[in-house]
């Protein structure tokens, strides 16, 4: 049997114990294993809350604008994905999702653009690969049919931003959505603040970014119990800073995403060492930072609509080979060649 030993990090905090699968499940142990397989830092695998897999095909971009880039419809992301073939965009998917399974992702939170044919070829990335998708899907038009139709395969959907639609448009997607149990997410208040009241109208389950949110917007946000997913990486790239000490003290349920795969790696890692160049230990502690890396995503996994306990349970982990006198410090400094995967008493 497969087996890890070294420090656990388990409810907010480390313990020395092995972990190991027995018939099929997680079984933990207080006591170290001297013949254990691999010794070091023991981890749940991560959710990645907020991806955008599609664009993985694009190289990085010089410096640019996050209108000139992501805006849709015509920021030169959207550009190549009207033209983007299945034979160019299908293979860097995956090997953008083989990324997160090898850096401990165990689920992601997708918002696919382009329609049924972009959920389907996330779908077609997906076989064979060890990280499961929560794919929010977003219509080409605004049509009930096709939403209908959209939602009939994908999780949800994930909007862009409320500027982006009237009024009646996003109403009319979150009621159709919430008929039929599905998510609502969409990105808010990025680079300029948006009407949160118009945001909360739609009864959002998730919430990207909120850069540039008030004091007051982050205070309704944790009154209506709204998680939100912070970029660091992308936001670093376009000179932004996320409040993320502001949302934390009014009480917001604070997870991480890599946002777009043409930018950053989208594993959890990258943005645990994001976050900590970001901020000094001072603004975030270690500890704050492996709870929105290692728990609060799971969590926000866990009360997502259609999928509320589907992952109640951490059934699988992975640890990082490295000595166990600074935990936090061997995360930071991990590389992928001293990742290990264990997954029902095999390792990879």
């Amino acid at each position: 049997m497969r087996s890890a030993s070294g420090l656990i990090y388990s409810g907010g905090g480390f313990r020395e114990g092995s972990a190991f699968f027995s018939e099929g499940r997680l079984a933990i142990s207080q006591n170290p294993d001297e013949d254990s397989d691999v010794k070091g830092i023991i981890l749940p695998r991560t959710v990645n809350c907020h991806t955008h897999i599609g664009d993985a095909f694009i190289q990085r971009p010089a410096k640019c604008s996050v209108e000139e880039l992501v805006a849709p419809p015509d920021g030169l992301k959207h550009r190549l994905l009207r033209n983007a073939s299945e034979r160019e965009q299908v293979p860097a998917m995956k090997d953008a999702i083989r990324g997160m399974e090898l850096e401990g992702v165990s689920h992601y939170i997708d918002f696919r653009e382009s329609g049924l044919e972009g959920v389907r070829r996330l779908l077609m990335a997906s076989l064979g690969c060890g990280v499961s998708p929560v794919i929010l899907g977003r219509p080409e038009a605004f049509d009930a049919n096709e939403v209908s139709a959209l939602l009939s395969v994908a999780d949800g959907l994930g909007i862009s931003a409320i500027s982006d639609f009237d009024s009646d448009s996003l109403l009319n997607l979150s009621e159709h959505a919430r008929s039929m149990g599905k998510i609502v997410a969409l990105h808010a208040s990025e680079t300029r603040r948006e009407d949160f009241s118009r945001i909360l109208e739609l009864e959002p389950d998730l919430l990207v970014h909120m850069v540039k949110s008030s004091k007051a917007d982050m205070e309704a946000c944790a009154a209506a119990k709204v998680p939100v997913a912070i970029c660091p990486t992308s936001n670093s790239f376009f000179g932004l800073k996320p409040p993320v000490r502001e949302m934390l003290d009014a009480g917001i349920a604070v997870c991480i995403g890599s946002d777009n795969a043409m930018l950053s790696s989208p594993g959890i890692l990258g943005e645990v060492r994001a976050l900590r160049t970001m901020f000094s230990e001072r603004e975030l502690t270690d500890s704050e930072i492996m709870d929105m890396a290692f728990e609060q995503g799971r969590k926000v996994l866990n009360s997502l609509p259609g999928l509320r306990d589907a992952y109640l349970e951490h059934k699988e982990f992975f640890v990082i080979e490295a000595p166990v006198d600074d935990p936090f410090k061997r995360i930071l400094e991990a590389r992928a060649e001293k990742i290990h995967l264990f997954d029902r008493g095999e390792t990879t």
